[in-house]
């Protein structure tokens, strides 16, 4: 008998549409199985297998004849797509590396074939069927709506008869799906990323491992496109719904109308989520020297908002004003509790010591007090000395502190970022570590509005304010922590931005006013008229204080007169010491912010995108500009920088083009720049002047680019202040000095000033990394997708609802509840969960939740949590069996561990900011070893190596764990 080499077929069978628009009519039952060699029936499958051996058939596809419904045709399919783990998922470490931009990820609204992909009836591929709506769902506009006419089925019904899935007859490609993914990315010019492409074969693995495990006789289906775009409009939607409002704006034209997420609505979602809802409140923490967190700062210590009320001891609730006795033989002695803190990861109650001499008059259980007879404790009293036995005579609500960041932000709608601005509002809670607060995952976006028609970011500041004011007076909130509903607090910290944003919401005129500082009266404009003694640059002048702001604004004309400014003994109207009306004077209605402290120092633009660029400019076009050679010299000596280990980032750029340097940019140069000129280029006397600045501001960056100071926060705090004054001194002194025409005068420059406010902001808040900007820039670039995807007519609405859409999916996904239609609170099911951790959990968030678009971390503090030891590196170590012991410098070589030893530095090292070592002849396995820091020593002068202390970092470390003597 002839083999029988007849391939299997797939075969198409018409059916009524399916009564919804996008759903798919198949399942994985079946009626009645066909042999497609001799068409005899059989009612079960396993009995239609046994039979094709009769045929010598391997493999027997069995398509489908007989509707168990009218309305659906049912197919059995056979999937050949591997599991989801047969691929390559690793995302690369370049986002440059995409096929396509991400910004041009979007498909032509108007394609007629993606209308197609709906409009034909094909149960023919079920892989075809499962995602023809997801491909299409990004290419259609959120205003998508169905119509009756889309769910018509065309007259010509494709065909697939006799299709063949093997190497030989799909050559050149391996297989038919393999050429399908071929036409999808390669087929036309619209554009996908590496990355959405990644997503999207994820998706179709993780949906086709579903439809393959469906128990027979349950129908499988896709979720309608409407479903998916535009559930928060549909009445039968189970989809928690995040609240986007709609606001009146003031415009030159009259009131607009934009979109914002409000804060409140953010902290809801936050509190109900079990993940989160533990993470975001605090209260201030009291341990001695040191700043490892922002509850350390002196605002969250000191403000009346930021002090928590009440905590549960053994189920009970102890407020503050309550009296309590102690556990001591005295029955007489009791504490009257004033607040909460924490000290070195304890739980401390403070108030005052009372003893009992005469009647205490109970007014309410939250007000207890003694007529006299208080005396005030010395130190605070450990939480554990506190009884569970206090009386309570009404019901209240837990109070939960969340203290809140805003940031504010220009952006450009446009691609080639110009042009078309939106400003934009962000928000994080400030009680999460610091790399978790920086994560793309933990900013909030609350709005984003066009700059024009008189309209601009601050348009929206009422209705934030109006929000910030219900929750600094508290609003009623479930907590999945607590399983109850509490009342959040939430004052704002600080609010972030750039130099002219902050002056701004302010309510000042711009940095290039004659009085400029939003802190003091400096007048930096009348500076460059006259010679100015360096002390005037570092010295304190009359402050800007709130009650100023708040007479400023008192009136619309800003004529009210300001007493003592700007000197001691002057009344001086406010339009003429640079207040203005900005329509920022709502801000002032809040007690948590204040105009003159909480808009800190942002080193970014300051001192990166500030100093740095004025010198390195300087530098580059007026200092070497005719000197080709030295740039070409100091060039070579950059590239070789190239091969440190002791830097994770690399400079690339060209000199010649420092104008246009990021602030990425200085952040590599600065660390690297200092220690060339010094070892290099000393004996040059063009640099003679200008080096000094480069040593000055390498030994402040050092300082200022740490993430927490662990010990001796009062020194460091000394050490930060004397390197700003030591860089005025320097640009002071190359001011005087140069002779150089096209020289511009540093001293008087508004970001030098500002570096002296400096100290304040480190003592009111901590370390000035916490309050750079550049994690709420590297936002913006999503903000700017999402303007890219919209049809421009509503902007406003549009991005506040894809970001609402994500805080509600990520709130699902997270296991959190929500009030439903009927008003009850339900959460989500727990095959959700179940299911996201047996598929590689990982992976799942990392590809769907922003994992593989994480904000990028450009500051290299020396931290080393992500960072394996290399081969040929430096860092400081400390034997694993001692962790007290000394720290030690050593280099890696192999698999051993090479000491160095720091020598006496000398004065000229001292000025240089940098140090030499020398090998000991000692090692110890690298097995034996922690590394504690990395160091830079790149540039070896036999026999001493250079220890680089302009590296982010590394000066404050070396002086406090290595150099002790000095």
């Amino acid at each position: 008998m002839q083999k029988n080499t007849r391939q299997e077929t797939y075969k198409i069978v018409k059916a009524c549409p399916p009564k919804r628009q996008g759903e798919l009519n198949f399942s994985i039952n079946s009626g009645v199985f066909t042999c497609s060699e001799c068409e005899k029936e059989f009612e079960k499958p396993w009995l239609l297998k046994r039979h094709s051996k009769v045929h010598h058939i391997s493999n027997q596809m069995a398509t489908n004849t007989v509707l168990d419904e009218p309305e659906q045709a049912e197919l059995i399919v056979e999937n050949t797509i591997p599991d989801a783990n047969a691929f390559d998922y690793s995302s690369d470490e370049d986002d440059s590396s995409s096929i396509g931009d991400e910004e041009d990820n979007i498909v032509d609204e108007e394609n007629d074939i993606v209308d197609n992909f709906f409009d034909i009836e094909m149960n023919s591929n079920p892989v075809f069927n499962a995602f023809s709506d997801m491909f299409s769902s990004a290419a259609a506009a959120d205003e998508v709506s169905m119509t009756d006419d889309d769910s018509e089925i065309l007259e010509e019904v494709f065909e697939t008869i006799g299709a063949v899935n093997d190497p030989t007859s799909c050559y050149p490609f391996r297989d038919l799906q393999t050429m399908i993914l071929f036409a999808f990315i390669d087929g036309d010019n619209d554009m996908i990323s590496q990355q959405m492409l990644k997503k999207i074969l994820l998706a179709m693995n993780l949906i086709i491992k579903i439809q393959q495990e469906t128990p027979i006789g349950r129908t499988f289906k896709l979720p309608r496109l409407d479903a998916l775009l535009n559930y928060q409009a549909r009445k039968k939607s189970k989809m928690p719904v995040f609240p986007s409002q709609r606001i009146s704006v003031p415009g030159s034209n009259g009131n607009a109308f934009a979109h914002i997420n409000l804060p409140s609505d953010h902290l809801r979602f936050l509190m109900a989520n079990p993940k989160k809802s533990k993470l975001i409140s605090s209260m201030p923490d009291r341990t001695p020297n040191q700043s490892i967190c922002l509850e350390q700062g002196e605002k969250w210590r000191t403000h009346h908002l930021f002090q928590q009320p009440m905590h549960t001891v053994n189920g009970i609730d102890v407020w503050f004003g309550n009296i309590v006795y102690l556990k001591t033989n005295d029955c007489s002695i009791r504490f009257l509790v004033k607040s909460f803190h924490t000290a070195n990861k304890n739980i401390f109650a403070r108030g005052y010591l009372v003893r009992a001499i005469s009647i205490v008059c109970r007014l309410s259980p939250a007000h207890d007090f003694l007529l006299f007879g208080v005396h005030p404790m010395k130190k605070p009293m450990p939480l554990s000395v506190l009884p569970g036995n206090v009386d309570r005579d009404a019901v209240f609500y837990k109070v939960r502190i969340v203290s809140i960041i805003l940031f504010t932000d220009d952006t450009s709608g446009n691609r080639s970022k110009q042009y078309n601005p939106f400003e934009s509002w962000l928000m994080r809670c400030t009680a999460l570590p610091f790399k978790d607060r920086n994560s793309i995952a933990n900013i909030q976006f609350l709005s984003t509005i066009p700059k024009k028609d008189g309209a601009n970011g601050m348009s929206l500041l009422p209705a934030i304010v109006d929000d910030f004011k219900k929750l600094e007076k508290g609003v009623k909130m479930f907590s999945t922590e607590d399983n109850e509903y509490v009342l959040v607090v939430a004052p704002i910290l600080w609010i972030e931005a750039d130099t002219p944003c902050h002056s701004e919401l302010c309510g000042l005129l711009g940095p290039a006013t004659t009085f400029p500082c939003r802190r003091c009266y400096i007048e930096l404009r009348r500076a460059k008229d006259f010679v100015k003694d360096l002390f005037y640059f570092c010295e304190c002048h009359e402050r800007r204080t709130r009650e100023h702001y708040v007479l400023a604004n008192s009136s619309p004309g800003r004529d009210t007169e300001i007493p003592n400014a700007p000197k001691i003994g002057m009344n001086t109207p406010a339009n003429e010491i640079s207040f203005r009306d900005r329509s920022t004077g709502r801000l002032l209605e809040l007690q948590s912010f204040d105009p003159e402290k909480d808009t800190p120092v942002e080193i970014l633009h300051t001192i990166l995108l500030g100093v740095a660029k004025y010198m390195v400019i300087d530098l580059v076009k007026v200092v070497l500009k005719n000197d080709t050679a030295t740039i070409a010299r100091l060039s070579e000596f950059l590239t070789d920088y190239m091969r440190s280990t002791g830097l994770s980032r690399k400079f690339t750029r060209n000199l010649r083009h420092s104008g246009s340097f990021l602030g990425r940019d200085f952040k590599v140069l600065l660390q690297i720049l200092s220690v060339i000129l010094i070892t290099e280029f000393s004996g040059n006397h063009e640099l003679d002047l200008v080096i000094p600045c480069f040593v000055e501001l390498g030994r402040l960056c050092s300082l200022v680019f740490v993430r927490q100071v662990t010990s001796d926060f009062d020194n460091y705090i000394i050490r930060v202040d004397n390197a700003v004054k030591r860089l005025i001194r320097a640009l002071f002194d190359y001011d005087k000095g140069t002779k150089n025409e096209l020289h511009k005068a540093y001293c008087t420059k508004p970001k030098v000033h500002y570096l002296t406010h400096l100290k304040e902001d480190i003592i009111r808040f901590g370390p000035a990394l916490n309050y750079e900007t550049e994690k709420g820039e590297q936002f913006n670039k999503h903000i700017r997708e999402h303007l890219f995807h919209t049809n421009r007519q509503n902007t406003s609405r549009d991005v506040c609802l894809k970001f609402a859409k994500q805080v509600a999916l990520q709130h699902v996904i997270d296991g959190g509840s929500w009030i439903n239609s009927s008003g009850n609170r339900e959460k989500s099911g727990t095959g959700i969960e179940r299911f996201i951790k047996d598929n590689n959990e990982s992976l799942f968030y990392y590809t769907f939740f922003g994992g593989s678009r994480e904000l990028k971390d450009n500051n290299d503090t020396g931290d080393i949590e992500d960072d394996a030891v290399q081969n040929n590196s430096f860092g400081v170590f400390v034997f694993k069996d001692d962790p007290i012991s000394r720290p030690r410098i050593g280099l890696v070589s192999g698999s051993v561990v090479k000491f160095l030893s720091i020598v006496p530095r000398t004065d000229n090292d001292r000025n240089n900011n940098y140090a030499k070592a020398v090998m000991t002849g000692e090692h110890s396995d690298v097995a034996n070893m922690n590394l504690v820091c990395k160091l830079d020593l790149h540039i070896f002068r036999n026999p001493f190596y250079i220890v680089n202390l302009s590296k982010f970092g590394s000066y404050w470390f070396i002086f406090n764990n290595i150099l002790f003597d000095e």
